[in-house]
């Protein structure tokens, strides 16, 4: 797996990277945080991001699976008490 963020950083915008198929996406988002990563995908890079899912610590488990996108990215917010965030993806 490709670790896209690991950071206790209030938000925070992994670049974006195009899989080759269908991929996976797992965080670690401790119990009792606000934190969520949204994952967000677009068919065109002149198209807009939509949220195509969401991992909070209430995921269980904290892992989705998707369909091949295009461009994709992750996108973790909420992290107001800064704690450690980690998100992977893979295919």
């Amino acid at each position: 797996m490709t670790e896209h963020i690991n950071t206790t950083a209030a938000v925070f915008v992994a670049a974006p990277f195009s899989p080759s198929g269908d991929f996976t996406v797992q965080a670690q988002i401790p119990q009792g945080s606000k934190a969520r990563v949204d994952i967000k995908g677009r068919a065109d890079a002149n198209a807009p991001w939509v949220v195509l899912g969401t991992i909070r610590a209430s995921t269980a488990p904290p892992m989705l699976r998707f369909a091949k996108c295009p461009l994709v990215c992750l996108d973790m917010s909420g992290n107001g008490d800064g704690k450690s965030i980690k998100a992977w993806s893979g295919e």
